[in-house]
């Protein structure tokens, strides 16, 4: 199971790298279900593998004049606020255990509902989507909507939502290449901001909360990816790339639904 995982890991890296987003979205059940950790805190080892392996996608595209700052900005302040002020204050406040009028629920169990309708929600929009720029412009009020909206996903699943921010780029009129670039650098921004609110919770930051040797050889790993992907994203159509991820979440979402159904 550990070396399935850390091919999994390096699998992450290969579509963050090739696509600008939608691999962090697998980094939380891989972290769960390979490595035996909770589903909260496997959204913190999301946020750390994604930050660092959008970190050096971002690195890899400056020389190319592939990342947009002026638009990521406007993307991200709302994103980081969004995801900083969820991981500092809303997540300590989440029981571990709670009911809903008899239904008796807990923390990972919402975090897992959530990751399920998020990916299969991904996956179907990913293989619907043409993702081509348009002379169209998007209002810089819905951009923030998104921005806020990313941060969300970003404080609750430890996803990036590059998912999301990617066709709101191409909204903006920028190309795929800029609009990945870009994407990676929003997500690596709100990430850390995120985990600097994890910080500040004693269940995370505890002796024994966080396996460090593990956390950073599945980053290692994801940047590794993130390097290949980047550099073979010129050999792959978009619409190859795009089915493959598809099926990939589809599959991951039905295994995490029949795990929760058998528990």
């Amino acid at each position: 199971m550990y070396y399935i995982g850390i091919f999994i890991a390096l699998l992450i890296g290969i579509i963050l790298g090739l696509v600008g987003g939608g691999g962090s979205i697998l980094t939380v059940p891989l972290v769960h279900h390979f490595f035996g950790e909770t589903m909260f805190l496997s959204t913190t080892y999301s946020l750390f593998v994604v930050a660092v392996a959008a970190s050096i996608g971002v690195l890899q595209r400056l020389s190319k004049d592939q990342v947009d700052f002026k638009n990521g900005i406007i993307f991200v302040i709302p994103s980081m606020l969004t995801a900083f002020s969820i991981r500092l204050w809303v997540m300590p406040l989440f029981p571990i255990q709670f009911s809903v009028s008899d239904l008796e629920l807990s923390r990972d169990l919402t975090i897992t509902i959530i990751l399920i309708a998020v990916m299969i929600y991904t996956a179907i929009r990913t293989l619907i989507s043409k993702r081509e720029a348009t002379d169209a412009r998007t209002s810089i009020s819905v951009v923030m909507l998104f921005g806020i909206l990313t941060g969300i996903l970003s404080g609750f699943i430890g996803a990036g939502g590059g998912f999301i921010i990617v066709p709101i780029l191409l909204r903006m009129g920028l190309d795929m290449r800029r609009a990945v670039g870009t994407s990676m650098f929003i997500i690596a921004i709100q990430s850390y901001v995120a985990l600097i609110g994890d910080a500040f919770n004693k269940e995370i930051t505890q002796s024994g909360g966080i396996d460090w040797g593990l956390l950073l050889t599945i980053t290692g790993i994801t940047v590794v990816g993130v390097w290949i992907g980047t550099a073979f994203q010129k050999r792959f159509s978009g619409k190859l790339l795009r089915a493959f991820f598809s099926i990939l979440l589809l599959l991951v979402s039905i295994g995490l639904i029949i795990k929760m159904l058998n528990n």
